[in-house]
């Protein structure tokens, strides 16, 4: 892993801040309606709740119907600036993942940010314990809905991205499989490395996390690239690529020779920028353009039911 840079002025952290608040800011306006608070409301999609645990909070929503079986949860990451509901807004991921039968929970981070090392704002500076966190949640929904311990997935945009890595290498037994989009490892290795599947989504025109590395606000961002190349060293997977999607200059591709069952894919989308593919468009002149070719929630949820 590349060395931190020096950290971003003030200045340009404040002026970041303002531009991501912008950017959620623009994405209400387009809001479809609130969904349901507290309590048990029942909606088209299934149950929303909001739930406190100690100072934090997270969303969870669950598929209608009574389960007749321990379901699978979906852990879905804010970025920075965001909020559970934000990210459940801008994904979309709600439809396909309650089609085939998850639970998703949408947790808060401190300041609308996670520590995710190096990365990002208030949750960094005080090193809050997210990792503690978001164990904390699962063991919470594990004890009130009866999710399948053995079928918790992770996945998280751009600051919420950085922090499943963080997860995977503190806390490696909480998620049987990550998708991050947009988002790349922000802290100094991990002690314990263990094999983790992964999915990895970048658009290849992002201008805050470069597709082939490079710094933004005084940090180096690694390259998609050479992330999936860390994480098939750590599996013990070859060094081929089989190309599974191939649309123009967006490109697929999983890692050949992983042993265990490890599925090691990732996805370069042309022309997109800092945005969730498929999902809600925030502030294409100052993040880059979205694309409705390629649905990054669908192809998660597929990625998590292999899993």
């Amino acid at each position: 892993m590349p060395a931190t840079k020096e950290k971003p002025t003030m200045t340009r952290l404040r002026l970041h801040s303002l531009l991501l608040l912008g950017a959620l800011l623009a994405s209400a306006c387009f809001d479809r309606g609130a969904l349901p608070s507290a309590g048990a409301a029942e909606t088209t999609a299934g149950t929303v709740l909001e739930r406190e645990l100690g100072e934090r909070s997270y969303r969870l929503v669950l598929p209608p119907g009574k389960a007749s079986q321990p379901r699978p949860l979906i852990v879905a990451l804010h970025g920075g600036w965001g909020s559970g509901k934000n990210m459940q807004d801008i994904s979309g991921l709600d439809d396909p993942a309650l089609a085939a039968g998850f639970v998703v929970a949408y947790p808060d981070g401190v300041m609308k940010a996670w520590n995710a090392g190096s990365c990002c704002a208030t949750p960094m500076k005080k090193n809050i314990d997210d990792v503690g966190f978001l164990k904390a949640v699962v063991d919470d929904i594990a004890q009130r809905d009866g999710i399948d311990r053995k079928r918790v997935y992770g996945t998280g945009f751009s600051n919420g991205a950085m922090m499943l890595y963080r997860v995977a290498c503190e806390a490696p037994g909480l998620f049987k499989a990550i998708a991050p989009v947009s988002g790349g490892p922000m802290f100094e290795g991990c002690k314990s490395p263990q094999p983790i599947s992964a999915y990895l989504i970048q658009g290849r025109a992002d201008p805050r996390i470069p597709f082939d590395g490079g710094e933004f606000e005084g940090n180096y961002r690694p390259g998609l690239l050479s992330i999936v190349s860390q994480l098939g060293q750590r599996a013990g997977c070859g060094k081929e690529q089989k190309q599974t999607w191939q649309d123009g200059d967006t490109s697929c591709a999983t890692v050949q020779g992983c042993p265990g069952g490890i599925e090691l894919s990732w996805c370069g989308l042309g022309g997109v920028g800092h945005q969730w593919a498929g999902g809600r468009t925030l502030l294409p002149g100052l993040l880059g353009q979205n694309t409705s070719r390629f649905n990054a929630s669908r192809q998660i949820v597929l990625f998590f039911q292999r899993h």
